[in-house]
């Protein structure tokens, strides 16, 4: 988090248009963005910075989504997670990832919303209990 209260995320998705446009919604919205359109570019700035929620592509063109996240939670495993896809079929794979919740594109900002202000309000403890719960 930014001393000014703002909250860090890691939007990490390869279309640089949808990448443009919802960093630029979600900067409205006083989150802090740090934009990545791939892996290794998301990889690198989990590395330099603190990141308060990872906003990920499941199935960007070139790489799989979800070796990216397994990566992201290999560094940090407490971060949450908010996955797009617009194949919603992935989303039983979510209980085993680590996901915490999958959004259906296009994405409808007042539900990202929502749902970037309630996983940035919880613990990591009640994080990881809700995602306990999930698998079960």
């Amino acid at each position: 988090m930014q001393p000014n209260g703002q909250k860090n995320i890691l939007l990490i998705e390869d279309d640089l248009m949808v990448r443009q446009a919802l960093g630029q919604a979600l900067t409205t919205e006083n989150y802090q963005v740090v934009q990545a359109a791939n892996r290794h570019e998301a990889l690198h700035e989990v590395g330099q910075r603190p990141i308060d929620i990872v906003l990920l592509d499941l199935n960007p063109r070139t790489e799989n989504g979800w070796e990216t996240l397994q990566r992201i939670t290999a560094l940090q495993p407490h971060l949450p997670v908010v996955a797009m896809t617009a194949r919603p079929e992935h989303e039983p794979d979510s209980r085993s990832r680590a996901v915490d919740v999958i959004l259906e594109k296009p994405l409808n900002l007042s539900v990202l919303l929502r749902v970037l202000n309630e996983l940035t309000s919880q613990t990591p403890t009640r994080r990881r209990s809700h995602r306990s719960d999930r698998s079960q």
